[in-house]
Formats: C-alpha cells, sequence, structure tokens
C-alpha cells in the first residue's frame, strides 16, 4: 500500500468504525459531510454542548434561549451573497413545517457580511422561519469555514450534526427524533 495512502485510510476507517460504534446520528453525520476537509474540526464538537447562538434583529418570527429548551434545533448558518444559502431557504422551510409539530424548530443565523440585508434577503428567497443576524464572534465559536453550514443541536442541547449535505438534514432528523421522540 502507498504510504501516503496509509495514514487517511487509516483515519476513515477508524473513523467509520467509531460512527458505526455510536449512533445512527453519528453515522449519517459522518457520512454526510459537505467538506470533508474540515469535518476534523466539526468532528470535536460533536456529543458536546453546542456553542451558544448568540443571535440579535431577528426577521420573520423571534426565537429565545427558552423556546429552544427541549427542543431539536437545525442551525442553518447563511450569509446573504451565498446563492446556495438563498436557494435553500424554500426546502428549510419546508422542513420546519415537517418537523414543527415533533418539536423540531429552523432557525436561521445570518452571518458572513452584508447582514443589513438580512431579512429582505430572506423574504425574496422563500423563508419562512425565524432568522437573524450571529454575532461576530459566533461563525469562530461554530468552526464555519462554508455557507450554508447546517448544525443539528438535540434535546439536551448537544451539538450532534454539523457541516452536513442539504440531502443528509432530514435524515439525521428522522435518526434523531427515533433516539429522542418527543
Amino acid at each position: 500500500m502507498n504510504s501516503s495512502l496509509a495514514i487517511p485510510f487509516l483515519s476513515l476507517s477508524l473513523s467509520l468504525s467509531l460512527a458505526a460504534a455510536g449512533s445512527r446520528v453519528d453515522a449519517l453525520n459522518l457520512e454526510g459531510q459537505w467538506e470533508p476537509g474540515q469535518s476534523g474540526a466539526f468532528q470535536a464538537m460533536l456529543n458536546k454542548p453546542a456553542p451558544e447562538l448568540k443571535l440579535s434583529r431577528w426577521a420573520l418570527g423571534e426565537v429565545t434561549p427558552a423556546q429552544m429548551k427541549g427542543r431539536i434545533i437545525l442551525a442553518d448558518f447563511w450569509a446573504t451573497w451565498c446563492a446556495p444559502c438563498r436557494q435553500a431557504f424554500p426546502h428549510n422551510s419546508a422542513i420546519q413545517e415537517k418537523y414543527r409539530s415533533k418539536g423540531v424548530l429552523v432557525v436561521g443565523a445570518c452571518t458572513g457580511g452584508r447582514e443589513e440585508g438580512m431579512e429582505a434577503v430572506a423574504r425574496a428567497s422563500g423563508g419562512k422561519y425565524p432568522t437573524a443576524v450571529a454575532a461576530p464572534d459566533t461563525a469562530a465559536a461554530w468552526n464555519l469555514g462554508f455557507f450554508p453550514t447546517y448544525a443539528v443541536i438535540d434535546r439536551k442541547g448537544m451539538l450532534r450534526a454539523i457541516g452536513i449535505k442539504p440531502d443528509y438534514v432530514e435524515k439525521i432528523l428522522d435518526a434523531l427524533l427515533a433516539e429522542q421522540p418527543d
């Protein structure tokens, strides 16, 4: 075996084995990583208390920390200048409608610059879930390096998934709901 491939392969095999030994949510999070190069920073955050979501200047509704407690949170970190972020609003709004009665809350966190246009962009893009401007230190606390970045926080406030592809969001929500029913 080529020695330059041995370490990454061993690391991937170990990660997949650990995920298999963990929960279905852990396995889906690993399988569904959008940017595998950033996966290490994200993996270190998993199954620990989620970093604080410091949000202000709400649009499309407001959510307090008390309203988030005991719910599964899908945090949608997005930027106004990001075309894939704007295109995701209708799907994320559909996720909010589909899972609302099961105790899931979608929360938008606008960061990355040009936040002054947040409300107009969210409305024009079909947003129907609460979104707010993230505090400047939020991107660093969450290790954000690309947009959109999706994060899933469980009912106990633990970060269970982050940096996942959009088509893995519902798979992870379903697995987490099976693990932590209403």
